[in-house]
C-alpha cells in the first residue's frame, strides 16, 4: 500500500513560505482554539468578564449589534445583558442534558421506595426559561414587548400610534393644533421599520 507524502514539520513550512496564501497547521489550530473577542457595538463596550465564556461571547456578537440598530441598548444595559447572553450558554447546556438523560430518573423516596424523579437538569431548564423570558421581554426579543417600546418611541417623536404589520394607514401626528393653512407635510412612512429607520439618534430623555 502506497503511503502519502510525510505533512512537512513547521519548521519546513516557515522556510518554505506561504506562496498559496494557505494557513499552516499551526495557525489553524491556533484559530480554533482562540476565543472570539466580545464586539464593542457603537458606544456600548461589553463587560471585561464576558470574554472568559466563548459561547456567551458568540451569544453577545450576534444579538447585540442588531438590539443596537433598533436602540434597544446602550451602555447601561451592557451588563444584564451580558449576564444574558451567560444564561443562554447554561440554558443550552441544561438541554442538552436533558435529551441525553431524560426528563426523569429512578430514585428513593424519603421512606426508601424506588420512584421516579425530575432531573435536576430539567428543573434548571424551566428556571432559566423563565428567567430568559423576563429578561428577553425587557430587551424587546418577543414581538409584542418590541412592539410596545418601539410604540413609545415614535409617541416620543410625536407620531402618535403606529400602525401594525401590513397597516398602510397613513400616521398623524399626535397633536391637534395642525394649521389648515400650511402646506401639507411630507408623508410618515406607513410602515414600523420605515418609521424607526429616520430615526439617526436615540428617543429623547434616552441615556447613552
Amino acid at each position: 500500500m502506497t503511503r502519502g507524502r510525510k505533512p512537512d514539520t513547521d519548521e519546513q513550512q516557515a522556510a518554505k513560505g506561504n506562496p498559496g496564501k494557505r494557513l499552516s497547521q499551526k495557525e489553524v489550530e491556533t484559530a480554533r482554539t482562540k476565543a472570539p473577542i466580545p464586539v464593542t457595538v457603537g458606544k456600548i463596550r461589553p463587560p471585561k468578564w464576558l470574554k472568559r465564556s466563548r459561547k456567551a461571547t458568540e451569544v453577545w456578537n450576534d444579538l447585540a449589534p442588531q438590539l443596537e440598530r433598533l436602540n434597544l441598548l446602550s451602555n447601561l444595559d451592557a451588563s444584564p445583558f451580558a449576564r444574558y447572553c451567560r444564561y443562554v450558554v447554561e440554558w443550552i447546556a441544561a438541554d442538552v442534558t436533558v435529551q441525553k438523560e431524560g426528563t426523569w430518573f429512578n430514585g428513593k423516596d424519603t421512606n426508601g421506595n424506588e420512584t421516579k424523579k425530575r432531573h435536576p437538569a430539567f428543573v434548571a431548564v424551566q428556571q432559566l426559561e423563565k428567567m430568559l423570558g423576563d429578561m428577553e421581554a425587557s430587551f424587546g426579543m418577543r414581538p409584542d414587548t418590541r412592539y410596545k417600546i418601539m410604540r413609545d418611541q415614535a409617541a416620543a417623536h410625536g407620531l402618535g400610534n403606529l400602525p401594525l404589520w401590513g397597516d398602510q394607514q397613513p400616521l398623524q401626528p399626535s397633536s391637534s393644533a395642525a394649521n389648515e393653512d400650511a402646506p401639507p407635510a411630507a408623508a410618515e412612512p406607513a410602515d414600523l421599520i420605515g418609521i424607526l429607520g429616520g430615526m439617526n439618534s436615540p428617543p429623547p430623555e434616552r441615556m447613552n
